[in-house]
């Protein structure tokens, strides 16, 4: 089987949907689940579920949360490299009634102790979300220095964190870029690497002098678009992970795709990690 790494957050998602306008100082009613979430581990558990064997880097501390996320990575089948943490992240996930979200999140920075003997087999996936620590810059460094292709996953940037975030992604020298268009408006960094914008209608794959593009078949509305962007990164990567680089532009098309129709289908789901039909049984 094709061996991959992927370096990012391993969180406690708390999802809440409210069951009518939030008004300040008032009890609303919502419904709560905690799911697991965090983009490393989205990432991770996604590749799980299309048969390849994955590696996370991330942080997590011996708490409820944490055993929680470990229990659940665990049983997809994902193997973990755990960085032990003070306590484990956590993220809220508030959903409005367009399925759109706002995130609180309450991290736990690992990307200093994430260099140190910081090994990968195959590819590398590494989260956008680590180049945001202070030490970001170092790990994308340490990681650019491993053997193998080089991915990176877009993020949500503060607009005072660009310019360092654009600075430690150029170190890590990816091949290739995953972004949607907001994302990539903001956050694109020079260099020959390959780029793949996604918006709500499909994506746009540039990789060499091989383009393609895919676009989403009609259906339902969403309703929560947490993960459905590394349930996309995930789907493309797979599929090109036995081909030459830059791809054949069919197996480009075939795999933008399949990760366009993953990710439209997991926009229709609640939760981060939720399965959805196109990944089949659970192992």
């Amino acid at each position: 089987m094709p061996r991959l790494s992927v370096i990012g957050d391993a969180l406690l998602d708390v999802h809440v949907v409210p069951a009518s306008a939030i008004r300040p100082g008032e009890d609303i009613p919502a419904a709560v689940r905690l799911r697991p979430g965090g983009q490393g581990a989205n990432l991770a558990v996604r590749f799980a579920r299309q048969g390849v064997a994955v590696t996370l880097t991330c942080s997590l501390a011996d708490d409820v949360a944490g055993r929680i996320v470990r229990s659940a990575l665990e049983s997809e089948g994902v193997a973990l490299h755990a960085i032990e943490a003070n306590a484990t992240g956590t993220v809220v996930v508030l959903l409005d009634e367009r399925g759109e979200r706002t995130m609180l999140s309450q991290r736990a920075p690992f990307a200093a102790s994430g260099a140190d003997g910081l090994a990968a087999d195959g590819w590398l996936v590494l989260s956008g979300y680590l180049l945001l620590e202070p030490d970001g810059e170092a790990l994308a460094r340490a990681a650019a220095a491993l053997p193998g292709r080089r991915v990176l996953v877009g993020c949500a940037v503060p607009d005072d964190s660009v310019a360092a975030w654009r600075s430690a992604a150029g170190s890590f020298a990816p091949d290739l870029v995953v972004m949607n268009a907001v994302e990539m408006a903001r956050l694109a960094i020079d260099g020959p690497h390959g780029r793949v914008v996604t918006d709500s209608g499909g994506a746009t794959a540039t990789i060499g002098s091989v383009t393609a593009h895919a676009r989403l078949a009609p259906g339902p509305d969403a309703i929560d678009t947490t993960g459905a962007g590394d349930a996309f990164a995930a789907a493309l990567i797979a599929g090109l992970l036995d081909e030459g680089w830059p791809p054949r532009e069919a197996s480009l098309r075939e795999a933008l795709g399949n990760a366009v129709e993953l990710a439209g289908a997991v926009a229709r789901t609640a939760g981060a990690q939720a399965r959805v039909a196109h990944e089949g049984a659970a192992p």
